[in-house]
C-alpha cells in the first residue's frame, strides 16, 4: 500500500501520521473516526498554506485529519 505523502505549500515533503501510534498512514488503512465509525483511507492532500491542516480522504470524502486522530508532519 502507498503511504500518504505529498508536497505541501512550501515545496517540502509532508507525511500523514496517526498521532497515537506515530505511524505513517497508508491508502487502504482502516481508521476509526471520533464518532467510532470505521472508514478506509483513500487519499489525502497536504497543507496548501501555512495555516492549513491539510485533509485526509476517507471513503472518497475529504475531511480534517483530526477526525481520525492524524496530522501532517513536514520532513
Amino acid at each position: 500500500m502507498q503511504g500518504i505523502n505529498g508536497r505541501g505549500y512550501d515545496g517540502k515533503r509532508w507525511i500523514l501520521i496517526d498521532e497515537a501510534t506515530q505511524r505513517m498512514l497508508r491508502v487502504g488503512d482502516v481508521v476509526t473516526t471520533f464518532r467510532g465509525e470505521k472508514r478506509t483511507v483513500t487519499g489525502a492532500q497536504p497543507p496548501h498554506k501555512a495555516g492549513s491542516t491539510g485533509k485526509v480522504e476517507l471513503d472518497g470524502f475529504l475531511l480534517y485529519p483530526t477526525v481520525v486522530g492524524a496530522r501532517w508532519v513536514r520532513l
